[in-house]
């Protein structure tokens, strides 16, 4: 006990003197020693003095202090220590400027910065952006995963980079490649990450934004650069998917850089990935990159390989020195054996990587175009104009599932058993039958967007038009590894064998409108930013099937938001308060009673709506970044679903809690320590009042939900990582927790034999990677996954689902399991 005690009091020594260094140490400088350094900054075409550009001051890598000009230009540091430092100017619409000075003892520094315009950072393709400045005043809460970390994490999928953020939780159930995301923010169901908005450079890339918003497509994270996400008013801008959030991915802009980009990876589970980028291509008046990906592995399980190929061209246009057309095109195709047949208890404990379905299949192809107009009408005034389009085609065929007991699995032959069974039970295919989910998406829209600067800041008006064609078609095999099927059965006026329609084809189409306003006033150390959207969204369905028969229904919804930000120092403290909403879809709610009159509503599903209100403190001191936020959501008409049973609107749901993000940086004072991040989520969710048709309950009687918590929320998650360079060699482990989660809306915690109900327990789970640099240009990697290779539920997909046979049910999904990757790269 008393070598703990002495182990205690010297750690408390330790991390006591940590603190004061990094919160006092600033002021703390020699007076015999101080200097000072001020200057203007000016635009380089008018001499005109540049309001609001960031200045940093950066000695050995690391920036020491920052400052922004005021009404004149001007900028200044005092009490300054002597000795070279190296100067960045930036500010959106300028090209960086970078110089390294000699600050002398006692001296007096001054200096004029003229900046060049540089059209590139016009472009609206990043949500915060790379401004500190605008960071620290944005109204709510926001996070981003910067470039080094991406590089450094180097993620198989981008999920792993999500679950870095406060407040985000994510289940997995795709297997390996990740890309059908399933993330949710502050308690929503992360199922699909369809109450998300989720953009690529600011365009949105979900199948069909208003009609079916599931993530079955999400770009490979070899192509991404950085992830933002915003939770708070600002998310309004973006619409219509607010209630959660948006996400952000960024990828790399042309012309940054030039040269040769090749990394080969290789890993366990038969893992190999190929990415090669051509930048800078092209003359002074266009500049272009060209993106190619191959990846492919085995999967965690058997039967769960894929393959994918992914290949992007992007390209700037310099028209003019205020001027700018971005153009980005991309194909992606993947074909993977990916399956919903999950493990039961028995398969869970004996074999988790065991899948029986080897025909199970999942194509898809997508390819898009992007263009982003940008220009600068006056010093005052910028435009941007967004088109974009995709077709997207998902074709998923599954064999069909039935129980056997699991003393007969390796018979011959072995013969289905019911779902109540009391025996050891295993899901494997029927051998019979197979059905095709077919999907084909086609998505057009074109955004004007105008930033005007009137003084006392900024206002932004916009307009964007919407378009969307989704046709939904279902097929029944007549094998398991049937790839055409039919719609219905029997013969047509023959009244010994009448039609019968087993399939599915719903067309859906939709346009829609949406306007926008945000307004950003800077009163001292006060920000305000009230903003309004108004969406605007007609949907038709045509029943093939039925003869044809057109539904339609137009909706309407304004969204009011406000935040504000107020600084004192290093400090910013911010709130806000916005409308979230979640429109009636085909994917998200599952409208059945489509366009008919249902009470007068026309669909018999209600939008999901939401008040969001939240408050928190932002923190920026050099070495020491921290952003802490309590939060709650009301939601109304919140959708209880599960796969086979009827999606019902609840009555009220409140989400509540507090995030933590925060990094701190003892490098700084003393080379021997790591750096630390740090991630950490309190959530409660409660249904106050909502009724649904029980799936255990004798007799499917209707259940009370009041009291009972949302799925898939888990109260605890946290995250802790530990990053340290020593020359050309980067470390970095990270520690994730994630605490006890219900799976369906009645809270059940018993656990059946066919897997497919019960919470998913607690898990932690410990990444880590390595990179050397062996020249400027070449290094090597080592990452690993789930190091200790936990086996952990990731989901019980369609848990509780009313039809619990095994055809309509699917178990539990496993988390991905361990992952060694070793690689190589030549870089820039």
């Amino acid at each position: 006990m008393y070598l703990n005690k002495m182990y205690l009091n010297k750690c408390l020594v330790v991390w006591m003197v940590i603190l004061t260094q990094t919160f006092f140490f600033p002021i703390c400088s020699v007076e015999a020693e101080s200097t000072s350094f001020s200057g203007i900054v000016v635009d380089g075409e008018d001499g005109v003095p540049v309001v609001g550009a960031v200045v940093d001051l950066i000695a050995k890598g690391q920036t020491q202090d920052s400052a922004t000009t005021g009404p004149e230009g001007r900028f200044r540091f005092g009490d300054l220590t002597a000795g070279t430092k190296n100067v960045r100017v930036s500010l959106i619409g300028y090209s960086t400027y970078t110089e390294s000075i000699d600050l002398l003892a006692g001296k007096a520094h001054q200096m004029e910065i003229a900046l060049a315009i540089n059209p590139i950072h016009l472009l609206p393709i990043e949500v915060i952006g790379q401004s500190p400045r605008v960071h620290r005043q944005i109204p709510g809460t926001v996070t981003k995963v910067e470039s080094e970390a991406v590089d450094l994490i180097r993620p198989v999928g981008t999920q792993e980079l999500l679950e870095l953020v406060p407040g985000v939780n994510g289940y997995s159930d795709d297997g390996f490649a990740n890309s059908r995301l399933s993330i949710g923010i502050r308690g929503l169901n992360p199922r699909r990450s369809s109450r998300v908005l989720v953009l690529e450079d600011g365009v949105p890339i979900q199948p069909a934004l208003y009609i079916y918003p599931n993530m079955y497509y999400n770009p490979p994270s070899e192509r991404i650069n950085e992830v933002e996400v915003i939770k708070g008013s600002s998310a309004i801008r973006y619409g219509p998917h607010t209630m959660g959030g948006v996400i952000n991915y960024t990828t790399r802009r042309p012309g940054q850089a030039a040269g040769t980009v090749v990394e080969l990876t290789a890993g366990t589970h038969g893992y190999f990935s190929a990415f090669t980028e051509l930048s800078n291509l092209g003359g002074q008046r266009v500049k272009s990159d060209i993106q190619l990906l191959y990846k492919r592995g085995n999967g965690f399980r058997e039967n769960n390989g894929f393959d994918q190929i992914n290949a992007t061209y992007k390209a700037h246009f310099f028209l003019s020195k205020d001027k700018l057309l971005y153009l980005k095109a991309n194909a992606n195709y993947e074909n993977s054996n990916a399956t919903y047949t999950g493990l039961t208890e028995y398969s869970f404990r004996t074999n988790p990587n065991f899948n029986p379905k080897k025909h199970d299949n999942f194509e898809i192809l997508r390819t898009s175009l992007d263009l982003i107009y940008s220009s600068k009408i006056s010093t005052r005034l910028t435009g941007n104009t967004t088109v974009y389009l995709s077709f997207f085609d998902r074709r998923w065929w599954r064999e069909d599932d039935v129980f056997v007991r699991s003393s007969d699995l390796n018979a011959g032959n072995p013969s289905a058993v019911p779902y109540f069974s009391p025996f050891d039970l295993v899901r494997i295919g029927g051998g019979r039958t197979n059905f095709g989910i077919l999907r084909t998406f086609y998505v057009g829209g074109i955004e004007q967007n105008y930033v005007l600067d009137h003084g006392t800041g900024k206002i932004e008006l916009g307009a964007r038009g919407h378009w969307e064609r989704f046709i939904d078609d279902k097929k029944i095999g007549n094998a398991p590894d049937a790839r055409d099927g039919i719609y219905y059965t029997g013969i047509p006026d023959d009244p010994d064998d009448p039609p019968e329609i087993i399939g599915q084809s719903h067309h859906y189409e939709t346009a829609a409108l949406a306007l926008y306003a945000r307004e950003t006033l800077e009163l001292g150390r006060l920000t305000l930013s009230p903003g309004l959207r108004f969406e605007y969204f007609g949907q038709d369905r045509v029943d093939r099937l039925r003869g044809s028969v057109l539904a339609d229904k137009v909706t309407q919804v304004i969204l009011p938001g406000l935040g504000l930000n107020y600084q004192v120092g290093r400090l910013g403290f911010f709130g806000g308060v916005h409308r979230g909403y979640t429109p009636p879809s085909s994917g998200t709610l599952r409208i059945t009673n489509f366009g008919q009159d249902v009470d007068a509503g026309g669909l018999d599903l209600k939008a999901e709506k939401s008040w969001n209100l939240e408050a928190g403190v932002r923190s920026w001191r050099p070495g020491f970044k921290l952003e802490a936020t309590v939060f709650w959501v009301g939601i109304r008409d919140l959708v209880a679903a599960g796969r086979g049973t009827a999606f019902k609107n609840l009555g009220k749901v409140e989400t509540y809690g507090f995030e933590l993000g925060a990094s701190l940086l003892p490098s700084r004072l003393f080379r021997v320590l790591p750096d630390v991040n740090l991630s950490y989520s309190f959530l409660g969710t409660e249904i106050k009042s909502g009724i649904v048709r029980s799936g255990v309950v004798a007799g499917s009687a209707d259940v009370d939900l009041a009291g009972n918590e949302l799925p898939y929320a888990p109260r605890h998650t946290l995250t802790v990582g530990l990053q340290k360079q020593a020359g050309p060699i980067k470390l970095r482990a990270d520690w994730r927790y994630v605490d006890e989660v219900y799976t369906d809306f009645e809270n059940i915690r018993q656990t059946y034999n066919r897997g497919d109900t019960g919470p998913i327990p607690s898990y932690s789970i410990v990444n880590t990677s390595l990179e050397y640099n062996m020249t400027p240009q070449w290094s090597t990697f080592v990452t690993a996954k789930n190091l200790l290779d936990e086996v952990y539920i990731g989901s019980r997909l369609h848990s509780n689902a009313g039809q619990p046979q095994a055809n309509l049910s699917s178990g539990i999904l496993i988390g991905p399991r361990r992952q060694v990757n070793v690689g190589i790269r030549r870089g820039f």
